[in-house]
């Protein structure tokens, strides 16, 4: 599985100034056909977990779409309701918070799955969050998302911010299946302000991309004992650095192994990342993405490996005798 957390702006206007990262929002026009232009030489199967703010052609249908009940966050700066004024008044003028157009050409992908990101880039762990106001944030998601004749079927917790609380929510709304996360500690979700004190963990989790210190991901399992189906994380796709550039061998072979293991044990392997992420050094991360692709279609030719959208998954799932966790 592949998930890509697609919210622009609106999903990182908490952390960096729009003037200081305006190149990788840009470079989400170039980067988003590129990856479908491999998703469909591949035959891959994604989720596009977009923000619901994203799916208007301008500012008047977006004020017009707004709930009326959002997050009480205590930490005002994390609503996005707050960036409402700083809105241009068209994708064409501005497409750091707009991207209509793009939904259309993922849409006329064949094989990609619209889920959602919330409406608001909703943080589920957050002082002043209440499942009123999520159970509203993904009523205004499910409308957008209409306006494209897609019903949401799948979700993304902003920031990994998973909340069991809001698992009936996300059923009443429709959804069957939600991205989990690794069951590793330095994965485990915390709320902003705690996780940017969280240096170690992020550390861990750097690491991680090169050297073996949480094991291979592949036997992780898509579990259908909630209200919807976890189809959980097995790893972040990490952007190309030149940083760490000397590196790349290291990360390509940490993922290839773990594609094995999950082909070979008949279990999931899931991927994901930000659109954004490839917004720059384009094609470093597109050649580093088509490895990954490549032996894919190895690994499918030999073992019978599938493509498959979280909301997919979650079908196979449900389709199978349940009994705890069940192999996807």
């Amino acid at each position: 599985m592949i998930s890509l957390d697609f919210e622009l702006f609106w999903g990182v206007k908490d952390h960096v100034r729009l003037e200081d990262y305006r190149e990788n929002l840009l470079g989400v026009r170039k980067a988003i056909p590129a990856m479908l232009a491999l998703f469909q030489q591949y035959g891959i199967h994604a989720t596009w977990a977009a923000v619901g703010m994203l799916f208007f052609d301008d500012r008047e249908h977006l004020i017009e779409a707004l709930p009326t009940i959002r997050p009480a966050y205590k930490q005002r700066f994390l609503s996005s309701y707050e960036l409402l004024q700083d809105v241009g008044k068209d994708e064409a003028s501005d497409p750091y918070h707009f991207a209509a157009s793009l939904i259309r050409l993922i849409l006329d992908t064949p094989g990609q799955e619209i889920g959602t990101h919330t409406f608001s880039h909703y943080y589920c762990l957050e002082d002043g969050q209440d499942v009123t106001a999520f159970r509203a944030d993904l009523q205004a998601a499910k409308h957008a998302a209409q306006r494209f004749g897609v019903a949401l079927r799948s979700i993304v917790f902003p920031r990994n911010q998973f909340n069991r609380e809001y698992l009936s929510a996300c059923a009443d709304a429709g959804l069957a299946a939600y991205r989990g996360n690794p069951p590793f500690w330095w994965c485990q979700p915390l709320p902003t302000e705690r996780e940017k004190r969280a240096w170690f963990r992020r550390g861990v989790r750097l690491a991680d991309n090169y050297v073996s210190l949480s094991g291979r991901q592949g036997g992780m399992e898509a579990g259908a004992g909630d209200a919807i189906t976890d189809v959980p994380a097995s790893r972040f796709l990490r952007p190309w650095s030149r940083q760490f550039r000397k590196l790349e061998n290291l990360r390509f072979r940490r993922i290839q192994g773990e594609l094995d293991l999950a082909a070979y044990q008949g279990t999931t392997y899931h991927l994901w990342w930000h659109p954004h992420n490839f917004g720059v050094n384009l094609s470093e991360n597109i050649g580093f993405l088509e490895r990954i692709l490549q032996h894919f279609a190895a690994l499918r030719k030999r073992t019978g490996m599938q493509s498959c959208s979280m909301a997919e998954a979650a079908m196979k799932v449900a389709a199978r005798p349940q009994v705890g966790h069940v192999r996807s």
